[in-house]
């Protein structure tokens, strides 16, 4: 069963991975933004053994695998860089063909490292150690000692001989091959060069000649933006609202299933802002909606 469900898990990965770099090709970035974060979350469950997030949230579970060293420290910005980005094309609509190009290059990178490093390594079985009992103890002559020494190497191969299972063995190498034409195919075509990747090329060219020059201005023209530009939304379960983006936040109020807030922007990967009592106040991000 445990290899059946690691068997389901790779072609999950793939077809992700697929996906996303369909919906990029054919100019749809919301989506294969989107796409990125549910690969990755396949990805996450596979590391932690997790199948929900009910009481922990999915940033503390990425941090709680770097600080296990289950994952490296770059894996662990690179997963937090597909959730910001992908929390963006959900809640603010975001279509920028820059920031599904980076969450792409980003998962293609973290699967590789998922197949090199984090994938199931083989059982190792512990050897069976020799008695010490009388008869050992006992003088022996060379040639009897000799013999015995040669039984015991004899019986050990056949007890630390592994099993392997040759069918899911070849399994998971067509997934790795077939994984690397995809990118190998990827890059061939480059959807950023000519054609149809002249919008994306232009796109990138601005945002990393603008980078340097917004970066120290970003907070406050996005606090700016926000002030002036809201969304309404409606919660989806009980929720609390806070006065800081942290569970240790002092709580303001709880809001009923389906009450409208007024949506400001994201903080963070689980944290967005929302006009309350005159100011603002913060909720957690996955219990939100846009109102229809």
């Amino acid at each position: 069963m445990a290899n059946s469900t690691t068997h389901s898990a790779w072609q999950q990965i793939q077809a992700g991975v697929y996906d996303t770099e369909k919906l990029l090709s054919g100019q749809e970035y919301n989506l294969a933004m989107i796409k990125a974060r549910q690969t990755l979350e396949i990805i996450i469950k596979q590391l932690s053994g997790r199948d929900d997030y009910d009481d922990q949230s999915l940033t503390d579970i990425i941090n709680s695998l770097c600080e296990n060293k289950t994952i490296s420290e770059k894996s662990c910005e690179h997963y937090h860089k597909i959730c910001v980005i992908s929390n963006k094309a959900v809640h603010e609509n975001n279509d920028d063909g820059f920031n599904a190009t980076t969450a792409y290059q980003l998962l293609t990178e973290e699967v590789q490292a998922f197949i090199r490093d984090y994938s199931p390594k083989k059982s190792k079985i512990t050897p069976v150690p020799v008695r010490n009992d009388n008869a050992q103890r006992r003088p022996v002559t060379k040639s009897s000692e000799t013999a015995q020494k040669r039984k015991v190497v004899k019986k050990t191969p056949k007890k630390k001989k592994p099993t392997v299972n040759t069918p899911d063995l070849i399994k998971v190498l067509i997934g790795v091959v077939i994984l690397f034409i995809l990118i190998i195919l990827f890059r061939s075509l480059n959807p950023l060069k000519g054609g149809k990747g002249t919008k994306t090329k232009t796109a990138t060219t601005t945002t990393v000649a603008t980078s340097e020059g917004s970066e120290s201005s970003e907070s406050s023209s996005e606090t700016t933006s926000a002030q002036a530009t809201t969304t309404k939304y409606i919660t989806t379960t009980k929720l609390n609202v806070r006065s800081s983006p942290s569970k240790d936040g002092d709580l303001l109020a709880t809001l009923n299933v389906g009450v409208s807030v007024e949506y400001v922007g994201a903080q963070d990967a689980n944290w967005a802002i929302i006009n309350y009592n005159g100011g603002q106040a913060y909720v957690a991000s996955a219990y939100i909606k846009p109102a229809q």
